[in-house]
């Protein structure tokens, strides 16, 4: 029986740089998007051995702006996947799209292609704080985005938000909870995430934020929005079941999940990063040299990383307890170890922390070789870095 293999698909190219973004991603290099489509299509081929031995379960076009660059090349790419489908393949195909970069007739050809679930990177629904942060778009923009795919006959709608944000108080924080709430079910909105902003070294918002020119709110406010955040999407259908994400329940992001839950995936064009056979690999982050290398038969792989058993098995925990039900010590024993020989007293520290709980059926924590399951606490997902640091 073949093993599933999840695919990403690597789009940079931007109309503009947000102001926070500190993903690869490139602005007025337009005149190398066709070589970029095809050198993408051309790395898939070079990897035809493998892709003809897994079934392609998940795909997702990433960035950048995806929805930024012409529907034929997504087709394009799609066609050449499509020469390694199997039946049942291709479950979830996920396109990032920005709401100032769609149209109807892109959002038709998708579904056409085989697309059928749709991520846009909404981050607030007011203009204000949108174009405090680089955004081209406008809240009039995301509301026709989403008619447009209710038009097109998506039924698998992802939101993505930020917080917090300058000028982004806890009034507007809710204003825009409560916006999405509102009209998720006429709009087929079944996914949100919300991403903490990360303030990154050298970005333009860096910049505004240290010359005092933007500011956000205090942590005790930011606190506030966390809390506010969890009972509003939770109390309207919403399940918190990974850190940062939300969904109503069957509409988890299958993709998303195979990362946390450490299966394969192979990453196409600049920057993609790959987990395959045990080794975490990464392409180059220079377009130029991506092309260059990828028309010349060269691999554009730039960095390689092969784990060993033991970090094979801290990455596995740090990667299930970023999932709200964590995992099963019994899911564990698949690296042919007991987690409570190996991870004991980090185990024990936490559980004693009140960082992590260890339970069984009843509630109760167990000391034998009986089945955990060991997650977060609300308070361990709060510090989660802390957590992860005891494995790392």
């Amino acid at each position: 029986m073949r093993q599933n293999i999840g695919i990403y698909i690597h789009i940079p190219f931007c109309i503009s740089k947000c102001y926070y973004c500190n993903f690869i991603s490139y602005t007025n290099k337009e005149k190398l998007i066709e070589k970029y489509i095809d050198a993408v299509c051309l790395e898939i081929l070079q990897n035809a051995e493998i892709l003809s031995e897994y079934n392609i379960s998940t795909i997702y076009f990433g960035g950048g702006t995806p929805s930024y660059i012409d529907a034929k090349y997504i087709k394009k790419i799609m066609n050449t996947l499509s020469l390694f489908k199997k039946e049942d393949d291709f479950l979830e195909v996920t396109i990032e799209v920005n709401p100032n970069s769609i149209t109807l007739e892109k959002l038709i050809l998708y579904k056409n292609f085989g697309i059928n679930r749709i991520s846009i990177g909404v981050q607030s629904t007011h203009d204000d704080i949108l174009k405090a942060i680089g955004r081209k778009h406008k809240l009039v923009d995301v509301t026709n985005t989403l008619k447009y795919c209710k038009e097109a006959g998506f039924n698998n709608i992802s939101i993505d938000l930020i917080y917090p944000l300058p000028n982004l108080n806890f009034e507007k924080f809710s204003n825009t909870l409560d916006y999405i709430i509102n009209i998720k079910d006429e709009y087929n909105i079944k996914h949100i995430s919300v991403y903490n902003l990360e303030v990154h070294e050298g970005s333009k918002l860096g910049f505004l934020l240290n010359e005092g020119y933007l500011e956000l709110v205090d942590e005790d406010t930011e606190y506030q929005m966390k809390e506010l955040l969890e009972e509003k999407l939770e109390k309207n259908g919403f399940n918190k079941y990974e850190i940062s994400n939300f969904s109503i329940t069957g509409f988890e992001s299958k993709h998303n999940t195979s990362y946390w839950n450490q299966e394969m995936y192979l990453g196409f064009g600049v920057c993609s990063s790959s987990f395959f056979s045990n080794t975490r690999y990464k392409n180059t982050d220079d377009i130029e040299k991506y092309i260059e290398y990828i028309n010349s038969n060269i691999s554009p792989v730039e960095s390689r990383e092969c784990l060993d058993l033991l970090e094979l098995m801290k990455e596995y925990i740090i990667l299930k307890l970023r999932l709200t039900k964590g995992f099963s010590t019994l899911e564990f024993k698949k690296f042919g170890k007991d987690i409570f020989d190996i991870f004991g007293n980090e185990l024990k520290e936490l559980s004693e922390n009140g960082l992590i709980k260890i339970e069984k059926d009843d509630n109760k924590i167990i000391t034998d070789t009986d089945c955990y399951n060991i997650s977060l606490t609300k308070r361990g997902s709060e510090i989660a870095n802390i957590v992860w640091e005891k494995f790392i």
